[in-house]
């Protein structure tokens, strides 16, 4: 009790104080690693520079920990390692004491900031997976064979090349008549589909490219670009898992992209200097795994479409939710596939990229 009534008689002209005073004052030691980051041992668990901090951001700072993975403000910092509730943490810091819940998560002043937190994805069943890996390689057949050349040339004029190719075990679907590729969903693991209150549906393969999201050496996903006019350009084969795709998961720097096909290109481009997420659309979140994965990144390059969905999520979305988030459409064309189609050098777009986050 001493020790919180000490922490609580302090001056008015402290009040107005950051994660760095509040670390200062229980003895932690802490260092600047990049411009608007500090880096130290974590009141809870230790080390060395697991516990990073950005005074700037919020009122008087957020925190993570990359050991222990907590995370949080200024406010949540006195709950966490002080004990002290939320109003004396609040009275503490000079500031008045909000809704029951909304200091735990300081607004943005740039973005909304919502309710999200990051949630675990399942893996596809082993039936699932068993079945997707022989469909996956008898299209990885088809792609390189005679019958798949000209669709061979197209992956190459956007600029993916044989290696990127076969290292993605992309593939080629080359008919979706029932009679040969639309088997029931029960082959495949998934329970009966009920249409208009009686059982059928048959699992639709499409024809197109088949991109597989790989983990492990299993296949987790299947998505299929088509080139039909008419319906969806790209479907993913029920079952598959919905996370995202990261390419260089061991990156200090990020890129978020929407399609495989561009974060496969990019991979190839610049994988020394970036990893990638491939999100699969503007709308995903990133699951549990990705999320630390950012989180930990130095800077994160927001690539998504140069279109209006793309600059909302950019500058609100992942500007609310990660303090290292930067807007970085492509120079020219949608998406760094049609970039690289215009003659733009990815790798000095990054190059670019980075050199103006530091």
């Amino acid at each position: 009790m001493q020790v919180l009534l000490k922490y609580l008689q302090v001056p008015a002209e402290k009040a107005k104080m950051t994660l760095l005073d509040l670390l200062n004052q229980d003895g932690l030691e802490f260092k600047p690693a990049t411009r608007d980051q500090w880096r130290g041992p974590c009141p809870e668990c230790g080390g060395e520079d697991r516990f990073c901090v950005w005074p700037d951001q919020g009122n008087g700072g957020r925190w993570w920990c990359r050991g222990c993975e907590k995370q949080g403000d200024a406010i949540q910092y006195l709950r966490e390692f002080r004990g002290l509730a939320y109003r004396e943490a609040c009275q503490y810091l000079g500031q008045e004491p909000k809704s029951r819940y909304g200091s735990l998560r300081e607004r943005n002043p740039k973005a909304k900031r919502d309710n999200w937190t990051p949630k675990g994805i399942a893996s596809p069943v082993a039936l699932w997976q068993e079945v997707a890996q022989s469909f996956l390689a008898m299209t990885e057949k088809a792609l390189w064979g005679r019958a798949g050349k000209w669709f061979l040339d197209w992956l190459h004029r956007r600029g993916l090349r044989d290696e990127t190719i076969r290292a993605a075990r992309l593939g080629w679907n080359s008919s979706d008549r029932p009679s040969l590729h639309q088997p029931s969903r029960e082959e495949w693991g998934l329970p009966e589909e009920i249409i208009d209150g009686k059982p059928g549906g048959r699992l639709w393969l499409p024809k197109g490219f088949v991109i597989p999201l790989l983990q492990g050496g299993q296949v987790a996903r299947l998505r299929v670009r088509r080139f039909e006019e008419e319906g969806p350009r790209y479907v993913t084969i029920p079952g598959s898992s919905s996370c995202p795709m990261v390419l260089g998961k061991d990156s200090q720097a990020m890129v978020v992209v929407e399609s495989e096909l561009d974060g496969l290109l990019l991979h190839q481009e610049a994988g020394d200097l970036v990893g990638v997420v491939v999100l699969g659309s503007v709308s995903i979140r990133p699951d549990r795994k990705a999320f630390e994965i950012l989180f930990r990144a130095e800077i994160i390059l927001v690539a998504l479409d140069s279109d209006d969905a793309g600059a909302r999520e950019a500058w609100g979305w992942w500007q609310a939710h990660f303090p290292r988030a930067r807007r970085w459409p492509v120079p020219d064309g949608k998406d760094p596939g049609e970039a690289w189609q215009k003659g733009v050098d990815l790798r000095s777009w990054i190059l670019a990229g980075l050199a103006g986050a530091s």
